[in-house]
């Protein structure tokens, strides 16, 4: 499924089978997949990105690599906000009708819904679907604006065990990225924590899970990242996130036809100001990860 895959496949055996490579110290090193390890670890070399990946079953452990490293959080916190209301309001029907008014000065970048709405005027239940499915900023700032503010995300995270997410700022200074801020960040061991917890632990009650679960499966941002990697049959419920430096992110469940769900959450990150945001990495790790756990 994956388009650009034999693209990436070239360049990953070009990498992969450098001289002297197997030697390298790799951040997953102690892991019972070695083989994986050091190919994310080629992709990083050929791409100039550090990956960081968590990956696993309910009741098994993890695959990790980097998983305990900080990431730019970017987008990824809107399926907590969403999940912050659910768990509070999630039989409350007038709750999600209650209608939300905004101003022009508002609708920040990347809001293809909210910048759309000639009346400034939507529920809560529209904004949750927007932040969901199309990463819409402005209905993100809205959502956050309901729980109490960015701090609370983290607030929420401590209480699901994930005690290294944090959100500091609001849509778009929260994707600034710098390099060493821990500001508005993550790790890939959290968030996948975290989205396991939502989407198939108990963290929400049946109703809560099934509303988040049915606004992430028709997710329509992760076509050319880990959507481009499931296999025929699966079906993915994810949220990506995107910012400065390079930064693309992708976190979600798999439901594999026939197997076990799997929870995956990868981060990436660059030193580089001028870095592009390459889908194509994502993509990548997808088939990687899915050809060794699925």
């Amino acid at each position: 499924m994956l388009g650009t895959g034999g693209v990436l496949a070239t360049s990953f055996v070009a990498t992969g089978n450098s001289p002297g490579f197997a030697q390298e110290k790799l951040p997953g090193k102690g892991s019972t997949r070695p083989h994986l390890d050091r190919s994310i670890a080629a992709l990083e070399s050929a791409n100039g990105v550090t990956i960081g990946i968590a990956a696993g079953r309910q009741g098994q452990t993890a695959y990790t690599y980097r998983g305990g490293d900080t990431f730019p959080m970017c987008s990824l916190f809107k399926t907590l906000a969403v999940a912050r209301l659910l768990r509070e309001h999630t039989y409350d029907d007038e709750f999600w009708k209650r209608r939300i008014r905004f101003r022009d000065d508002q609708i920040v970048e990347n809001s293809i819904i909210c910048a759309a709405d000639e009346d400034r005027d939507m529920s809560v239940e529209e904004l949750a679907e927007a932040a969901l499915r199309f990463s819409d900023n402005t209905a993100g700032n809205l959502l956050l604006e309901l729980i109490g503010g960015p701090l609370q995300i983290g607030a929420y995270a401590r209480t699901l065990g994930a005690p290294s997410t944090r959100l500091d700022r609001w849509e778009p200074e929260l994707n600034e990225a710098l390099p060493g801020d821990l500001r508005d960040t993550s790790t890939p061991s959290d968030i996948h924590k975290l989205y396991e917890a939502l989407l198939l632990g108990e963290a929400l009650g049946t109703l809560g899970q099934a509303r988040l679960r049915s606004w992430m499966l028709r997710n329509t941002t992760a076509g050319k990242r880990l959507g481009a990697a499931v296999p025929p049959g699966a079906e993915l419920a994810d949220k990506t996130g995107a910012g400065a430096y390079g930064v693309v992110n992708d976190a979600g469940v798999v439901w594999p036809d026939g197997r076990p769900p799997l929870t995956l959450a990868v981060m990436t990150k660059t030193d580089d100001p001028d870095a592009v945001n390459n889908n194509a990495v994502l993509a990548r790790v997808g088939q990687l990860v899915f050809a060794e756990l699925l």
